[in-house]
């Protein structure tokens, strides 16, 4: 039996944690579409960001074996500890505004808390599939891709929130990801 229990915890964790995610974008999406025909909607639109961010699991994925995924423990444990830590940022993000300059909550501890959380997940896929080089990949293109989001997304909050937004900034200073600002 030994790590059987592990095993079994960390791939039902990261599944339901996948499903929780597609829940609250779901949510979000509906929550968007109301916002966007009241005329509150940015528009962004999907951008070559949004596409890395995506495509940041085909290193891992593309790589995989034809065998059962067998990773070790601590890759299981890191995963039973990621990806629901992930899926929380994320429902926590969610939750913390609606519309607006949402600045409180997630937003309070990192500017693009949902890209934070979606990273977990992808590192958490990484571990189950004990893709230790091709994690390396995933992580910069995902990088890149958040990146590219966040530039978009913060000159858009810019614009329409001026001096808010400003202040907002200088008081919650990493971006996505806490050490990068």
């Amino acid at each position: 039996m030994g790590s059987e229990w592990l095993r079994v915890a960390s791939f039902v964790a990261y599944l339901a944690s996948w499903v929780a995610v597609g829940v609250g974008a779901a949510v979000g999406a509906v929550a968007g579409a109301r916002r966007k025909s009241k005329g509150e909607g940015s528009g962004a639109g999907l951008g070559l960001g949004v596409l890395l961010q995506v495509a940041a699991v085909l290193p891992v994925t593309l790589t995989l074996g034809d065998g059962a995924l067998r990773p070790a423990v601590g890759e299981l444990a890191g995963a039973l500890v990621l990806a629901p830590l992930g899926a929380g940022l994320y429902w926590w993000a969610l939750r913390s505004g609606e519309s607006g300059l949402v600045t409180g909550g997630a937003f309070a501890v990192v500017r693009h808390p949902m890209y934070l959380g979606f990273f977990l997940l992808v590192v958490a896929t990484a571990l189950l599939a004990s893709a230790r080089w091709t994690l390396a990949a995933a992580v910069v293109v995902y990088a890149l891709g958040t990146e590219l989001r966040v530039a978009r997304e913060e000159a858009e909050l810019g614009r329409r929130f001026g001096d808010e937004h400003a202040s907002y900034r200088a008081q919650t200073r990493w971006r996505w990801l806490p050490g990068l600002r």
